[in-house]
């Protein structure tokens, strides 16, 4: 019995001729819902303003090979980079000189963080969009080397933010809520490490490259 019900069914299967009606249900489906969902409106990618900060001397032009070459030759005995170049955009770099920003403060030192805020002031006044809440500005994304003190990265952060606070009229009161209605300001996410013996030069060629 149970082989000729298999027999049967295969035979059902097999001669079964299905309507117009269902052979088009898929072409009848919304495309514009589901996992599979195809969307019908071009978005354009999100602008973002990059901050980028690299060691200094190096310029573009160069290959991810090179780059870690320049690496090893600036480094010598040492692993600390002293000073570093920060550019915004296609922007010609300024010096960020960290014999006076590592310091433990001073006239000198304030003097130093002082141009850098002027000079990202004067940058991402440039990128201001007229008539728009301070949510609504280009995000901000500050790409520090790895290989650098994070001060740097700080600095800039720091400048980033009272630039925003002038701009804005905001006085910070230390409530998370209120960055709900402020200018996106992040870091470039970590890179993953030992996965390439050239991956530091493989992150100088990004960040110097970046626009």
């Amino acid at each position: 019995m149970i082989d000729c019900i298999m027999l049967l069914l295969l035979f059902f299967m097999m001669t079964t001729k299905f309507s117009t009606e269902e052979k088009a249900i898929s072409s009848l489906l919304p495309t514009d819902k589901g996992q599979g969902a195809v969307s019908q409106e071009k978005k354009d990618p999100p602008q973002m303003v990059n901050i980028c900060i690299y060691p200094e001397g190096m310029t573009k032009g160069y290959q991810a090979s090179d780059y870690a070459s320049q690496l090893t030759k600036m480094r010598g005995s040492s692993t600390v980079l002293k000073n570093a170049y920060l550019r915004i955009g296609g922007r010609d770099p300024v010096l960020m000189p960290g014999t006076f920003l590592n310091s433990k403060g001073g006239p000198a030192m304030q003097a130093e963080v002082e141009k850098i805020h002027v000079y990202i002031s004067e940058e991402l006044s440039k990128f201001e969009k007229p008539g728009e809440s301070r949510d609504k500005q280009n995000d901000v994304v500050i790409n520090c080397f790895s290989g650098l003190s994070w001060k740097f990265a700080l600095i800039a952060y720091d400048a980033v933010r009272s630039y925003e606070a002038k701009t804005g009229g905001i006085k910070w009161t230390g409530d998370p809520n209120e960055l709900l209605s402020a200018r996106a300001v992040s870091f470039s996410p970590p890179r993953i490490r030992d996965y390439t013996a050239n991956e530091l030069g493989d992150e100088l060629y990004e960040i110097i490259h970046t626009k």
